[in-house]
């Protein structure tokens, strides 16, 4: 986190240059790796200065945490953006928390502290009166404290009781207490467990490369816990304006607390995948009255884009003046599962498919011949499948589709259908030999059943990159003859082939035999 030094050295100087203002050749918010359950967000002070928020909505910015100041032993230090910044944001439908810088310790600063960010949200009137949905963090790690318990001035017990009177004095004016920090400091002068032990929210600062994003499961604290917030990263861009980046995980928010009386008439529980993203149409209610969209309020969309949860929020007017937002929720289906490949063997067979964004897992079915239903046969949190315990030669109709599990409901995208076939058993490759000039002579057991003749293959190449191939059509042959070029050498493998369904399906490969040509 951007931290105010209260003497600005050569060393501070740069420190501030490289992480405000402009940034040159850095990765931008949008190209993020996002899990699409999860929200991605921005913290912000004074440092980014005149912050256009639409704009940031448009990039993709889910929350905001704003910085109210800095607290020092002489009180309180407003940020010059913070008002300007809470206004803004709120009106453009971004979540937000706020977080204060500390230079202080003792457990009666902490609670002034406290006191003193209490006073500066209630100065907001309706931008802030949703106390309960708030997060407030105390933002410590300044070497003001470290120093302290390094030079044994205090214990670390004495910096845990400072950072928890904050928490408690925060709790108690209603706002969701949060305690920031980077990952030594958490290890070195505070006690995590203690914290979560007493409900305190952990944002965790941590700054991984890219690569090291993992989006796809919550992010692990060094006590092997999940930080409710984590910020990964502070290089990323939005208009050439570098911020710091945080992801917070849907558990986060509890919007049943939001005080607000709105209403939502018209807006079903799921719709359709739509590339362009879905904009569902609904009318708002106080009480009985109905609201004007773009007079009363405004609706902004986020995760409208991908499957999973997507959100509507409602910013309300009153007399042109902001007086209220509210928070619904809508599930998008997931998309079609698409480009499933089957591998097949004798009695079993691998599918894969393109995996669907925002799917919690995939619903395999059977199609059943005597019911003339499919019938679910497993499910699997990947995209791919072992399809094991199969009969030989056999055709099966299968299905797979995307399963979005939301809050403890099930959300099924629509199914595709495919047939797959498993292979017969190999045929056994006897001979592959050259008697005469310019002739391959090849032989092989002939199969007694699933046959109605034999493909061989022949090739220059082991690999058979490129191959040439020639057809038996029977199934009591078991000799061939090949003209080829003398002087080379050449691979061959067999395979039989049937017909289901009036589809050909073919064994296995045999072994591969060579031979060089006279």
């Amino acid at each position: 986190m951007k931290k105010l030094l209260r003497i600005l050295t050569a060393f501070s100087l740069a420190v501030v240059i490289a992480l405000s203002t402009f940034a040159v050749n850095a990765a931008t918010f949008q190209s993020i790796p996002k899990n699409y359950n999860f929200h991605y967000g921005i913290d912000v002070s004074k440092w980014n200065g005149d912050l256009d928020w639409e704009e940031l909505r448009d990039a993709g910015v889910e929350f905001a945490f704003i910085r109210v100041g800095y607290y020092d032993d002489k009180g309180g230090h407003i940020d010059t953006e913070f008002k300007a910044n809470i206004k803004k944001c709120v009106e453009s439908g971004i979540e937000f928390g706020v977080y204060v810088y500390s230079y202080v310790y003792k457990p009666t600063q902490t609670k002034k502290c406290a006191a003193w960010v209490h006073k500066q949200l209630k100065a907001m009137g309706n931008y802030t009166k949703n106390r309960s949905i708030i997060p407030v963090a105390y933002d410590i790690e300044d070497s003001y404290q470290k120093n302290a318990v390094l030079n044994k001035k205090i214990s670390k017990s004495y910096l845990q009781d400072g950072v928890q009177k904050f928490c408690n004095k925060t709790k108690s004016y209603g706002y969701i207490p949060v305690v920031y920090s980077y990952e030594s400091f958490f290890k070195d002068y505070l006690y995590l467990d203690k914290f979560q032990k007493k409900g305190v929210k952990i944002w965790y600062a941590r700054w991984p490369s890219a690569s090291e994003l993992d989006t796809t499961v919550k992010t692990k604290m060094h006590n092997k816990t999940n930080p409710e917030i984590w910020q990964f990263a502070s290089t990323y861009t939005i208009n050439d304006i570098v911020f710091d980046t945080n992801v917070a995980y849907d558990d986060f928010y509890d919007y049943s607390k939001e005080d607000s009386n709105l209403t939502i008439n018209g807006l079903e529980s799921a719709y359709t995948y739509k590339k362009s993203g879905v904009k569902p149409m609904f009318d708002i209610y106080d009480g009985k009255t109905k609201l004007e969209n773009e007079v009363d309020y405004k609706a902004f969309y986020f995760g409208n884009k991908n499957s999973g949860k997507a959100r509507i929020k409602i910013v309300r007017y009153k007399n042109s003046k902001y007086y209220e937002t509210k928070t619904f929720f809508f599930t998008i289906l997931a998309t079609k599962v698409k480009n499933i490949k089957v591998t097949s063997y004798v009695d079993e067979m691998n599918i894969k498919w393109n995996a669907v964004k925002g799917a919690s897992y995939y619903q395999i079915s059977e199609y059943d011949p005597t019911d003339g239903t499919y019938n679910e046969i497993d499910t699997t949190y990947t995209n791919s499948y072992d399809n094991f315990f199969l009969e030989a030669g056999t055709k099966y109709d299968l299905r797979i589709r995307a399963v979005l599990e939301i809050d403890g409901k099930k959300y099924y995208g629509d199914s595709t259908d495919f047939t797959a076939y498993t292979k017969y058993k190999k045929v056994s490759l006897i001979s592959a030999d050259s008697y005469k000039k310019g002739k391959a002579n090849i032989t092989w057991n002939a199969k007694t059943s699933d046959c109605l003749g034999y493909e061989v293959q022949y090739s220059t190449s082991s690999s058979f990159k490129s191959y040439k191939k020639a057809t038996v059509k029977s199934m009591d042959s078991e000799e061939l003859e090949l003209k080829l070029k003398s002087g080379k050498t050449y691979y061959f493998r067999i395979r039989s082939y049937n017909k289901v369904d009036g589809k050909k399906v073919y064994s296995l490969y045999s072994r591969k035999l060579s031979a060089k040509i006279k």
